[in-house]
């Protein structure tokens, strides 16, 4: 774990944490829930490295999108899903994090963490954000065409690009259409700055490569798997999380 030159105080008291042994990071997380939301591909495996650390911690099952439904509408739909808010840490990975951040709001929560994930679409590869402009057109379509065809391309040719483009095809592809174009459209809501954030991401990452995100803590190594591969740092830096909040709220009392 590398702490970045422009980490926030919250990061400074997550490393202060850590430097105070597992003990306290152990009570801490027995105290603490952890909300827990997966990527574009909603397979909850890649935490399965995380969730034995983590007694507290719980994935967020999806809902299903309405059409053309923005991100901050959403996480809306899915605070209220939840029924909870206050003594919480919301966590996201990739997608996830895009969501995270918005949910958080809605739950008051007691920070944000984001791993292989961005802060706002400024932090999209130039690949990705040469599509913003085109957004606002009908984007579902598009990505439902191009789907479509991919899947028909002949195996012997298929790359793993024209691969994970099927997923854009049919009824199937729905979620990953709506994903796709919410991300694109993504208006970051006003006041997500009232909940602290932590940003996680490994040097190795090729989705969101960690030259445009800045974070506040890098993973040498790690990609954009890194949940699942790095599961045992990813998970300290969530205990070392709830210990520095925990720290900064008995300082306060």
């Amino acid at each position: 774990m590398t702490r970045s030159p422009g980490g926030n105080k919250l990061t400074g008291r997550v490393v202060d944490a850590l430097k105070g042994g597992d003990h306290a990071i152990r009570r801490a997380l027995m105290a603490t829930r952890i909300l827990l939301l997966t990527g574009m591909s909603p397979d909850v495996r890649i935490f399965d490295g995380i969730i034995p650390r983590l007694p507290d911690a719980e994935v967020v099952p999806w809902l299903d999108p309405r059409p053309h439904e923005s991100i901050p509408d959403y996480a809306l739909r899915l605070a209220d899903s939840i029924g909870v808010s206050g003594d919480v840490i919301v966590c996201g990975v990739s997608f996830g994090g895009i969501v995270a951040r918005e949910l958080a709001v809605h739950l008051r929560a007691k920070a944000c963490v984001l791993v292989s994930s961005i802060r706002s679409v400024r932090q999209l590869p130039p690949w990705f954000r040469v599509f913003v402009p085109f957004a606002r057109f009908r984007l579902e379509a598009m990505m439902d065409a191009i789907g479509t065809t991919a899947s028909v391309w002949p195996q012997r040719i298929r790359t793993r690009s024209t691969a994970r483009l099927t997923k854009l095809g049919g009824d199937a592809g729905s979620w990953h259409r709506w994903a796709t174009a919410s991300v694109l459209r993504w208006h970051a809501s006003s006041d997500l700055d009232r909940v602290p954030l932590v940003q996680i991401h490994g040097d190795r990452d090729k989705t969101f490569p960690i030259r445009y995100v800045d974070p506040d803590i890098s993973i040498p190594g790690g990609g954009h798997e890194m949940a699942l591969t790095h599961a045992s740092e990813i998970s300290r830096i969530l205990g070392g999380l709830t210990a520095g909040l925990q720290m900064t709220q008995t300082a306060g009392t």
